[in-house]
């Protein structure tokens, strides 16, 4: 049995994307045996390797790293489309089909099994018409929700439901910028499509123009021609899996059989779970992940601005500090916010951070699908405080395994680590039962039971 993992800048450096997408691979070949490669497209700066000398060659350039075949290709920046509401147009669409038949005509894989949604999904419909298995594990929400996160443009959370008008509407209010709000305008007429559309075709100009977002047909036109293919894939799927109960419903309302989908939570393989946090040590709150916008990191500093009746805390951060976001938060808070320490870490080895905290947070706030950060502190027993998401609430129990805060409330986040602080020491003495976390080799267990029925069934007519 031959599998093809299809995702974006997958890596083997634990400083770029996608990493665990490469640790399923190796668990594939290194516990299963199986034959397991993947096609990447590397379209932004994270990726390490070498790349392919031209675009769209067939096959696509074949590398080896850390004992993985790679499959790395570049295509016309035409072909990815930014979150944010953007679609592929039909032509683009229909190019980026035929490319990725032509390359699994040469590849000839008995699964394709695609990882994360952004920039090349087009490739599960390239497999399907050539009546190749599909499997789909959805890391964000992007395949149907076209601003990736399952946030409305008016700042609040959607239920999940996707429908073109009501999709729409939310793109339109999330233009919140001039020139967005004024590329809805412009291209909901006749002649301003037709403009839109040739600026976007020059070469210079329309490389722009994508990155800023630009788009040439109206709002409805894209969530109806994106629903028409999202529903369209995914009710062709040979199975689906997704770390929550949430996600099983969100892609159930999408046409696919609850029988085609499996919820299966994320994994972590924890090397040592004693704990190393100390009696005279300050209350240590960690957050570890990307320190970007979406995480909602800076609603951290400013519940702590709040806290000043505490005793003072230690808040470390381990995580991407590269980004204007972050240059921003770390100067206004280098070494303290308020009265309580801060420590910014970087990429750090993430085993003694949970191995001696007393707490994790995860301030989300966006529909996060079940964080790695939450699955990681759940396997070392750390309790969370983390936002009333429906993933999030799955898996952590008010008050034993975690503080749950309301959605992006500063004074909700504040209340949560004072809980957390009044609860100090029956943390650092927890016998809470905490959730079974998989460990990688069991999740993926999972996932070739699912591939064995679905060859079996493609191969024999079930």
């Amino acid at each position: 049995m031959k599998i093809l993992f299809a995702s974006r800048y997958v890596d083997p450096s634990p400083a770029a994307g996608n990493k665990n997408v490469y640790l399923q691979a190796r668990s594939l070949r290194m516990d299963f045996g199986l034959k397991i490669e993947i096609l990447t497209w590397p379209n932004n700066d994270l990726w390490t390797g070498t790349l392919p000398e031209a675009e769209k060659q067939n096959p696509p350039h074949k590398v080896e790293r850390d004992g993985q075949i790679y499959h790395v290709f570049t295509a016309p920046a035409a072909w990815d489309v930014p979150a944010g509401g953007a679609a592929l147009p039909d032509q683009a669409w229909e190019q980026a089909v035929h490319y990725g038949m032509d390359i699994l005509e040469v590849l000839s894989p008995d699964i394709v099994h695609l990882q994360h949604r952004h920039g090349m999904w087009w490739i599960l419909e390239s497999a399907q018409r050539l009546g190749i298995p599909t499997a789909y594990t959805n890391h964000d929400w992007g395949i149907a929700c076209m601003r990736t996160v399952l946030v409305m443009g008016d700042g609040l959370l959607c239920d999940g439901v996707v429908l073109p008008s009501k999709c729409a509407q939310c793109i339109k209010s999330g233009r919140s910028t001039l020139m967005g709000r004024g590329n809805e305008v412009f291209v909901s007429t006749l002649p301003g499509e037709m403009i839109a559309k040739l600026l976007i075709s020059a070469p210079k100009l329309g490389s722009v123009l994508r990155r800023k977002g630009f788009v040439t047909e109206p709002a409805l036109n894209r969530t109806k021609m994106n629903f028409k293919r999202a529903t369209g894939v995914i009710s062709r799927l040979s199975h689906c899996f997704t770390p929550s109960h949430f996600g099983a419903k969100f892609f159930s309302r999408l046409g696919l059989d609850a029988g085609r989908i499996t919820v299966l939570p994320w994994y972590h393989d924890p090397v040592n779970t004693q704990m190393t946090v100390r009696i005279n040590q300050p209350f240590t709150i960690t957050y570890i992940g990307r320190v970007s916008p979406e995480k909602g990191v800076d609603l951290i500093f400013s519940a702590l601005e709040k806290l000043t009746d505490i005793e003072p805390v230690l808040l470390r951060l381990a995580g991407a500090d590269d980004s204007m976001y972050c240059t921003t938060l770390k100067k206004k808070f280098s070494t303290s916010v308020g009265i309580h320490r801060v420590e910014w870490l970087g990429w750090s080895d993430v085993e003694p951070l949970f191995q001696s905290t007393d707490v994790v947070v995860i301030p989300s706030v966006v529909v996060d699908n079940t964080p790695l950060s939450l699955i990681e502190a759940l396997a070392y027993k750390v309790p969370v405080i983390a936002t009333r998401i429906p993933p999030i609430e799955e898996l952590v129990v008010e008050g034993e395994t975690g503080f749950l805060m309301e959605y992006q409330s500063v004074d909700s986040l504040a209340d949560g680590i004072r809980s957390a602080l009044n609860a100090k020491q029956v943390i650092r003495n927890s016998k809470h039962a905490f959730p079974r976390i998989m460990s990688i080799r069991e999740y993926m267990g999972e996932v070739v039971a699912v591939y064995k029925k679905i060859t079996s069934a493609e191969f024999f007519g079930g």
